[in-house]
């Protein structure tokens, strides 16, 4: 490798890890509210947050990657060409077929990095996180329970409230509980205090209930049975859901591979197209960074954008399509990757070609006149 890409190379990462860097903890700041506020309702534990977080980040990473890819190659070029190291380099003989080799480079090793993600890491990311979630609905509503709050249990039919509760949940004040089970009337039990019990033999869950009272009856019905008691123990159903089945970002390429329909096709050509995208979008930056002295190094910044949201939304539009049985599977997303490719060439040829046949055709027109 020459001194030149070395240092092309070098210029380009150091740019493409920032850029990477800043878009990173915006999106995982998003994420982080969002799973802050499903912990404040009780819909996931605590100590899950940071295991969530994580494993939706890895998600992030595989449409991430080619953003801050097409971000970085663009704003090193930008400050080549600002700093007038493009206009030295090109002074020296150094062609655009130079320039565009080590940006080629690592636009093949950000391909190769997605492509590593979205075969093997994000599809155990999203398994890892829809058993995490399955698992979390399945313990205890006690778990997440939060005082002032009302709080379903997994079953679905269980909601419980408390006013107070002790730091380890063992331990609540003024508890209130809906029960609701098939073709039984609904039952409601209220207490002064109320204390957690586990069977560590069954793993059956009870909540011993003390000073309170039970009515049971069907609303709007005049028939109803009260019960007042000084201690009362009430099981907590088990949920019979069964685990859900694997979504297809979670399945790895044997299982989409073993299935045929569209939805499986459509998640393997996604796979396929987002290291592709990676690698044309880093292409596409080399001729689209051009910028005059006096435009500075963010003037194409707004034009990128402007060709980045159309191909990215394509290519998602085309992937619903796949899925749904509108767009054939053997069509696919390879057109969009196809206009992206004619533009990288309309644009190179912009930048050299065309002005290279224009001075030909020129100095043709010339020596046919002076035959003359």
């Amino acid at each position: 490798m020459r001194i030149l890409d070395k240092y092309l190379i070098k210029e380009m990462t150091l740019t493409w890890l920032a850029v990477t860097v800043v878009l990173l903890v915006i999106m995982i700041g998003n994420v982080l509210a969002r799973s802050l506020s499903r912990v404040t309702d009780g819909s996931i534990a605590a100590e899950s947050l940071l295991a969530l977080v994580g494993l939706k980040s890895v998600g992030i990473l595989v449409t991430l990657i080619p953003l801050s890819l097409y971000l970085g190659i663009l704003l090193a070029h930008g400050r080549f060409y600002r700093d007038n190291e493009m206009a030295v380099m090109q002074a020296c003989g150094v062609s655009w077929l130079d320039i565009i080799r080590p940006t080629a480079m690592l636009g093949l090793f950000g391909a190769v990095i997605i492509a590593v993600l979205t075969s093997f890491v994000s599809p155990w990311a999203a398994r890892t996180e829809q058993s995490l979630l399955f698992e979390m609905r399945e313990n205890s509503a006690l778990n997440a329970l939060v005082p002032g709050r009302f709080v379903s249990a997994g079953d679905g039919g269980t909601v419980l409230f408390v006013e107070e509760a002790s730091a380890d949940k063992t331990q609540f004040n003024q508890v209130f509980m809906h029960r609701q089970q098939p073709d039984q009337p609904p039952a409601v039990d209220t207490a002064r205090f109320a204390s957690y019990q586990a069977d560590p033999d069954s793993g059956d869950e009870y909540l011993i209930f003390s000073e309170g009272q039970t009515v049971i009856g069907v609303p709007g019905q005049s028939e109803y049975i009260i019960t007042d008691f000084r201690r009362q123990g009430v099981l907590r159903p088990k949920s019979d859901v069964k685990s859900p089945s694997l979504r297809n970002k979670a399945k790895s390429y044997t299982q989409l591979l073993n299935e045929d329909g569209p939805a499986e096709k459509a998640e393997l050509q996604w796979r396929v197209s987002i290291p592709l995208a990676a690698f044309l979008l880093a292409l596409l930056a080399v001729p689209l960074s051009y910028t005059s002295p006096r435009q500075g190094r963010f003037g194409k910044i707004a034009v990128a954008i402007l060709i980045y949201i159309p191909y990215a939304n394509l290519l998602v539009l085309a992937r619903k399509w796949i899925a749904s049985g509108v767009l054939p599977a053997w069509v696919g997303l390879w057109p969009v990757h196809i206009a992206v490719f004619l533009l990288i060439i309309a644009l190179l040829c912009h930048r050299q070609g065309w002005t290279w046949l224009t001075r030909t055709r020129r100095s043709s027109a010339h020596i046919v006149a002076g035959a003359r």
